[in-house]
């Protein structure tokens, strides 16, 4: 066969490439979150015929003659830019206004030593571990029967949890204020927020009272925060209940009581506080009505943010991963100052001295969540059916490069009758 032949059998297969994307993107028209993908042409492998040479004193140069075989797929990209609010009148339903991603994984689990203490978690705290959760644009999230914050996938959201104040003290002096001050340290607040990356679930409903003493320090259905217990390597953990009699409070454990029946080392055996109203705030701030009227921030969410976002791999349906050509994975929140005094913040509650660049948490002002709605799908339909068109045709034209080669080839095989 000619040369012909082979280029227009590499262009046929290029045009049906580039066809069964089009076919993806228009099939997802109506998919919430489906980035929209872009196929380009390349230029196939050449032959020289005869090289170019430079003229000289007394003879002028000549250009290489080279003939090409044809296309091939150049590339298939992602069109990571956000695309449309689509409004579901869905509390907890949320979409990006800018680059970034939410981070989806499983849910938390502890681990223990021979002496039953807490020893480790699952909780997020360096780059590595940060590509190892999914990255998404789908913001459908809900509630489960355990409290968690979930995606229709049954994957839990993480971000940054609101917790117990170890640093706490109520009795503060204003002299203990200014200290704690200088030392960088909150004494006023009963909670804060963490930098923990751990999976977003909301507070404990607390036990009811049983003593007078009991009775002023908390009321049965109160939002009970989990604890951030240094002593314990910085994890997040739902304590148990202290030992003494007289209701106080031991060394080390929460200032509010934990229902009855939890477990410090299973987290789905615990009762969350049943909250109404439930939305995602602009800075990604989930809150909901308690039963005694309060409003309850659970946390925030986290966003990622990756070097290239058009080289991210797709995986399976909606979700993401920051492999070969997205570059590194950072954490970023969404204008929440995670240090109450302007300076860095790292992830896993490290100091300045241990953490790496790349825990570092980065405030993200362009990005804002809209809640009550989804992200549509990018897909611009009157484009793909233009690409169609484009593409039929070429397909068309490559096929007449055949016909008209077998033509030929014919006319030669008839040369001898």
């Amino acid at each position: 066969m000619t040369g012909a032949m082979y280029a227009a059998i590499g262009g046929l297969k290029a045009h049906m490439t580039k066809l069964n994307v089009i076919g993806n993107n228009v099939a997802n028209v109506n998919t919430v979150g489906y980035k929209a993908q872009r196929m380009t042409f390349q230029e196939s492998i050449y032959t020289t015929s005869k090289s170019g040479a430079n003229g000289g004193a007394t003879r002028g140069g000549n250009n290489p003659s080279q003939i090409g075989y044809g296309c091939s797929v150049g590339s298939i990209d992602l069109n990571m830019s956000p695309s449309t609010y689509a409004p579901t009148g869905v509390g907890l339903d949320c979409m990006l206004t800018g680059e970034g991603f939410f981070m989806m994984g499983d849910k938390l689990e502890f681990t223990k030593d021979e002496n039953g203490k807490i020893t480790g978690s699952s909780a997020i705290r360096s780059g590595n571990d940060v590509s190892s959760l999914d990255l998404t644009r789908v913001g459908d999230f809900w509630v489960d029967p355990d409290g968690y914050i979930c995606n229709r996938d049954n994957k839990v959201l993480y971000g940054f949890a609101r917790v117990q104040n170890p640093n706490y003290k109520p009795d503060a002096t204003e002299a203990d204020i200014e200290q704690a001050k200088k030392d960088g340290k909150d004494i006023t607040s009963e909670t804060i927020i963490s930098t923990e990356l751990v999976p977003l679930r909301v507070p404990l409903s607390a036990a009811a009272p049983k003593t007078e003493d009991e009775a002023k320090l908390w009321k049965e259905g109160d939002p009970v925060y989990p604890y951030l217990s240094e002593k314990e390597g910085g994890f997040n953990i739902y304590p148990a209940p202290g030992d003494t009699a007289d209701g106080t409070v031991k060394d080390g454990q929460s200032r509010l009581p934990v229902a009855e029946n939890t477990a410090e080392n299973r987290v789905s055996d615990v009762l969350p506080i049943q909250l109404k109203s439930m939305q995602v705030g602009p800075d990604g701030s989930i809150t909901g009505i308690a039963p005694n009227g309060d409003t309850v921030v659970i946390g925030y969410a986290a966003v990622a943010t990756v070097d290239s976002p058009d080289g991210v791999t797709h995986m399976d349906g909606r979700y993401y991963k920051a492999m070969g050509g997205a570059g590194n994975v950072r954490v970023s929140c969404l204008g929440l100052d995670l240090t109450g005094t302007g300076g860095v913040a790292y992830l896993g509650n490290q100091s300045a001295d241990d953490a790496v660049a790349n825990d570092a948490i980065l405030v993200e002002k362009k990005t804002q969540i809209k809640n009550g709605g989804l992200e549509a799908s990018s897909t611009d339909v009157a484009n793909e059916f233009a690409e169609m068109i484009t593409t039929q045709r070429g397909y068309q034209a490559n096929t007449r490069i055949i016909t008209v080669t077998d033509q030929m080839l014919e006319e030669l095989v008839n040369m001898k009758r």
